[in-house]
C-alpha cells in the first residue's frame, strides 16, 4: 500500500511539473500592412536607391501588402498583386486583420489600334536591349499589376507605365498606347492598425493548444490512479466473496 501512494505521490509531482512547463505562447506578428500614400514604391532590391531600375511599381493608396519577413531596418520584403519586392517602413502601418482584397482585383486593360513595344523598363532608351517584344494591336484583357512614373514615349502623352505580365514575362507598356483600364476603387475594409508587439503569455486556459497539451500530460496520471484503486476494489469483492459460506454450510458447521 505505500509503494501504491509513493507512486501516486511521485506521478503529482510530474505532472504538476510539466503543467508549469507549458510551451510559451505569443502574440502573432502581423502578416499583412496597408499602404500610407499613393507614393509607396515597390523596389527591386532593398536598397536605397531610387532609380528607376529598382523600382517595380507603386502600390495603390489603402490597399495591402502581405509581410514575408522584416528584411531589415528600412525595408520589408513583401508581396503584392502577384510580385514579390521590398517596401519601406515608413510608408506601411501594420494592421491585426487579415483583409479579404488585400490587392486591386480584376483588373485589366486593352492595347489600342497601334501595336507597341513591352519592355523591362519604363523608358524608351537602349531600345535594342530595353524591348522583350512587341504587342499586337487590338490585344485584350492585359492584368494591371501596378504603374510607375518613367519617360515619356510619345510627346505630351504623360510618364505613366502600366506593370504587366504577358506570355509570362513582367514588363511595362506604355499608357499611352492602352485603353479602358477599369477604375480602381478605394478599399474600404474595416482594419485596426497594430501598435506593438505583446511578448506576454497567453492565459493557457484560454487557448486550445494549452488545454490540450494538459489533457494529454493528466491521462497518465488517471491511468496510474485507475490501476492504483481500481484493482483493491476488485479483490475486496472477491474476498468477501470467498469468505462468505452458504447458510446451510454454517448451520452443518454450528451443529457438528
Amino acid at each position: 500500500m505505500i509503494k501504491k501512494i509513493l507512486v501516486a505521490f511521485f506521478s503529482l509531482i510530474l505532472i504538476s511539473a510539466s503543467l508549469f512547463n507549458l510551451p510559451t505562447v505569443y502574440a502573432k506578428s502581423p502578416d499583412y500592412a496597408q499602404i500610407k500614400n499613393s507614393s509607396t514604391y515597390i523596389y527591386k532590391s532593398a536598397e536605397l536607391n531610387e532609380s528607376i531600375s529598382n523600382k517595380l511599381c507603386l502600390v495603390e493608396n489603402s490597399y495591402f501588402v502581405k509581410i514575408l519577413n522584416n528584411f531589415n531596418d528600412v525595408f520589408y520584403k513583401v508581396e503584392y498583386n502577384g510580385i514579390t519586392g521590398y517596401v519601406k517602413k515608413e510608408n506601411i502601418n501594420l494592421i491585426n486583420e487579415t483583409p479579404i482584397n488585400p490587392y486591386p482585383n480584376n483588373i485589366y486593360f486593352n492595347i489600342n489600334n497601334t501595336s507597341c513595344y513591352f519592355r523591362s523598363s519604363p523608358k524608351i532608351k537602349d531600345t535594342i536591349n530595353n524591348t522583350i517584344c512587341t504587342i499586337s494591336a487590338g490585344t485584350k484583357g492585359l492584368r494591371y499589376i501596378g504603374k510607375i512614373i518613367g519617360e515619356e514615349a510619345i510627346d505630351f502623352n504623360g510618364t505613366i507605365w502600366y506593370l504587366t505580365e504577358f506570355n509570362g514575362v513582367l514588363g511595362y507598356v506604355y499608357s499611352a498606347y492602352t485603353n479602358s483600364l477599369n477604375t480602381i476603387f478605394e478599399n474600404t475594409e474595416q482594419i485596426s492598425l497594430f501598435t506593438g508587439f505583446d511578448y506576454s503569455k497567453v492565459n493557457p486556459l484560454t487557448n486550445t493548444t494549452c488545454i490540450f497539451v494538459i489533457l494529454i500530460t493528466l491521462i497518465p496520471f488517471l491511468f496510474i490512479l485507475f490501476l492504483i484503486y481500481l484493482p483493491r476494489k476488485k479483490l475486496s469483492k472477491a474476498n468477501i466473496k470467498h469468505n462468505t459460506k452458504p447458510e446451510s454450510v454454517d448451520y452443518y458447521e454450528e451443529n457438528l
